[in-house]
């Protein structure tokens, strides 16, 4: 995508250099699938259910703390030591796209994201924090 969607702004252009999803002509890797049991598509309305009754704020700020968990693992510092004592090395990259994730949700949504809001800008702040400790250290 070429830039933010927005409610009511329409469908996001692809970008170029990206297919589309695959349409009904276009079936997904593996092929064409088996139709789903009546038992998995009980199971999907449940969940579906479960989720629609889930405030989205709640669902959205969950996701956030799970890149911020992914930015505080590449970033080596919550991993636990192997049994050498060693600790993983930081991937400096991948933390850095994590946190720079994690700071387009905190800024773009953070007064739609109710209370879940002060708990992220206090992680966003902290990932960028140890992002700094951890680079230096590397150099």
């Amino acid at each position: 995508m070429t830039g933010l969607w927005t409610p009511g702004s329409g469908d996001p252009e692809p970008r170029p250099d990206q297919p589309g999803p695959p349409g009904p002509q276009q079936p997904g890797p593996g092929g064409p699938e088996a139709e789903p049991s009546p038992e998995e598509i009980a199971a999907l309305r449940e969940l579906h259910a479960q989720l629609a009754a889930t405030p989205v704020e709640n669902v959205i700020v969950n996701h956030a703390f799970g890149i911020w968990q992914l930015a505080l693992v590449h970033l080596g510092v919550v991993t636990p030591p192997d049994e050498q004592g060693r600790t993983p090395e930081p991937n400096l990259a991948a933390a850095g796209l994590a946190i720079d994730a994690l700071a387009v949700l905190v800024d773009g949504l953070s007064e739609r994201l109710g209370e879940g809001e002060q708990m992220l800008q206090e992680a966003l702040g902290q990932a960028q924090m140890l992002y700094v400790e951890v680079a230096d250290q590397a150099n």
